[in-house]
């Protein structure tokens, strides 16, 4: 023939495959696809049962899916003889996805015989039709349709489920583009098209990348590809291990937290947990370690007392370390630390001056805390003695942090003039931690001369941060009524920086949705109790407290965390609501008494 056309081809295909000849057939059929022709149903038909008979299922499933990238090709025909290829040859998966097939058919032909068809009929039969790997036939449907924000989000996951992942990626681009309304659906549409690309690219083993995509998993609740992703992980750090177990915490699947680790996981896991203060998960991994025999590891054994000590369970954390049979210079450290935060600052520097008499040689972290402990006992003079020891015994460069203790150790005893000196001296300005520190205390010994520089240094070293404003105002409040025009200022200042995160309250707060509640909770707290001043009834740790009052259950500690040092009159506030609500709280308010001896 001088001329051939698909009716030529077909025939000629046709009549190889009915003669069982199934090379001649695949081999015709892929000459007449490398000629530029396209092959109808009737001749994938013929090539797909020269296929069966010869019981080439791949080859066979290959032309099958070629079929169905439009399902007008599909006939009663090609369906029964894939089935039959697929049962002849067990190859199940093959007859499962010929059978999606048929029922996507009969989907479609049901659909467009409804007459009245509406969105929400639109993206059913798009999502089964994505489901069942029909991309060009959702994709044709896609683009006749009146769209909402469910048919882009079905588009962006039936793509990334389909190994088209930059198509998925440029779906999510074009509806970011049309001002939809993104949800946490769509997020965690998109995100595995991201993930695809990272494993492609081979970044899927950095820790930093692998960390990340755990995080943002949890946050779009879609707690099993974080799995994925972090089961992936061939190494893992303490952020890797945070983001998955505050995933499962957050979607109430905390038991899948538990694992089968060894000492160094489970101690990374531990770790996890303190880092958040999660003492629920951290005691369940504590019972792991007690079952697993794996806590006489002394990495395990130093994560359970860094775990109690952040937590505020100072004497889990002393017998843990008591029953240690050997300690490293973590141990000790961590054991320091917790007595230091726990404002027991005896007890922390004894322990250090025995590390030291042990032959152990402290790092920063340990020096950190035996000054922070002198700094809430008041011990000016021993909290200088040991920064000195660091550069002149020790080797140890002060680091920004250890100039913020020093700063903290002049000014919770009032020296507020040393501790000006001593960042004078200093050889590079204090970061906003130690402004900040300066500016509280300034605060509560209502001094505004010092108390003005240091918000002056922390307003030019960070504009956004909402301390400088927040304490100004305070000591503007407090040293003259005639101020109050400043406070206004300030306030209005704050306002405009937008500041805000979930569940964190501002004084006189009014953007919480349970706003009446927390309030009417605050009021029903202030008849129970004699403190009255208006002024400072809505102090940010007043508005919290009376939230966890409200949320959470009668029985487990409200942990308040706080930005700013909590000031002279709410801290006797706390005292008094937490001894008439019979409650037990951090800070460790106790039958009107605090833990810490009020020296804060």
């Amino acid at each position: 023939m001088s001329f051939r056309d698909e009716v030529s081809w077909t025939a000629m295909v046709s009549a190889y495959a009915q003669f069982r000849r199934a090379s001649e057939a695949i081999d015709l059929f892929d000459r007449m696809v490398e000629h530029g022709l396209k092959p109808d149903a009737v001749t994938l038909t013929g090539v797909i049962s020269a296929c069966s008979r010869a019981g080439l299922v791949e080859k066979g499933q290959r032309y099958f899916e070629l079929m169905t990238d439009g399902c007008e090709n599909l006939t009663r025909v090609t369906l029964m003889t894939m089935l039959k290829l697929s049962s002849d040859n067990g190859h199940v998966s093959l007859g499962k996805q010929v059978h999606v097939q048929l029922v996507s058919s009969l989907m479609q032909r049901r659909f467009y015989s409804v007459e009245d068809r509406n969105t929400v009929m639109y993206n059913s039969l798009m999502g089964g039709l994505l489901a069942s790997g029909m991309i060009k036939d959702a994709q044709k449907l896609f683009q006749g349709m009146e769209k909402d924000s469910v048919s882009w989000t079905a588009m962006i996951k039936g793509l990334a489920q389909n190994g088209l992942e930059k198509a998925a990626v440029e779906f999510f681009r074009e509806m970011k583009e049309e001002g939809l309304t993104m949800d946490q659906f769509t997020f965690g549409s998109v995100l595995p098209a991201f993930h695809a690309c990272i494993i492609r690219t081979n970044f899927q083993d950095n820790v930093y990348v692998g960390s990340a995509l755990i995080d943002m998993y949890c946050k779009c609740k879609c707690i099993d590809y974080a799995k994925t992703a972090f089961d992936g992980m061939k190494q893992k750090n303490v952020v890797s291990w945070t983001a998955m177990v505050v995933g499962y915490g957050q979607t109430g699947r905390a038991e899948e937290a538990r694992i089968q680790p060894d000492h160094y996981t489970l101690g990374q896991a531990i770790s996890a947990c303190s880092n958040i203060a999660s003492l629920e998960e951290g005691s369940q991994f504590h019972g792991k370690t007690i079952v697993s025999g794996l806590i006489h590891y002394v990495t395990v054994s130093n994560s359970l007392v860094t775990l109690y000590g952040k937590c505020g369970n100072i004497d889990d954390s002393t017998r843990l370390f008591n029953e240690m049979s050997f300690r490293d210079e973590v141990s000790w450290t961590a054991m320091v630390s917790a007595y230091a935060q726990f404002r027991r600052a005896s007890e922390a520097i004894d322990l250090f001056d025995r590390m030291v008499e042990h032959g152990l040689k402290p790092d920063a972290v340990t020096l950190t805390g035996v000054i922070s402990a002198c700094s809430r006992a008041g011990l000016v003079e021993k909290g200088q003695r040991y920064f000195e020891l660091m550069t002149d015994e020790y080797g140890i460069e002060p680091s920004n942090g250890h100039y913020s203790c020093m700063i903290d150790l002049f000014s919770r005893s009032g020296r507020l003039e040393e501790a000006m000196s001593f960042i004078n001296g200093m050889p590079f300005p204090p970061d906003a931690i130690g402004w900040t520190t300066l500016l509280s205390a300034c605060r509560n010994k209502g001094n505004l001369e010092i108390g003005k520089q240091a918000a002056e240094s922390l307003i030019e070293l960070d504009p956004h941060h909402p301390a400088g404003y927040t304490l100004l105002s305070s000591i503007y409040a407090y040293a003259s009524k005639e101020r109050w025009d400043c406070v206004a200022q300030l306030r209005r200042e704050m306002r405009e920086k937008k500041k805000g995160k979930l569940h964190s309250f501002s004084a006189d707060d009014e953007s919480s949705q349970y706003l009446d509640r927390i309030y009417a909770k605050l009021e029903e707290l202030n008849q129970m109790i004699t403190v009255k001043i208006k002024m400072l009834n809505y102090h940010s740790e007043r508005l919290a407290i009376a939230f966890g009052l409200i949320f959470v259950p009668s029985g487990l500690p409200i942990r308040v965390g706080k930005n700013l040092r909590v000031c002279v009159d709410c801290h006797t506030a706390m005292k008094h609501i937490f001894s008439v609500t019979d409650a037990v709280r951090f800070h460790h308010f106790k039958d009107g008494t605090c833990s810490c001896g009020d020296f804060w």
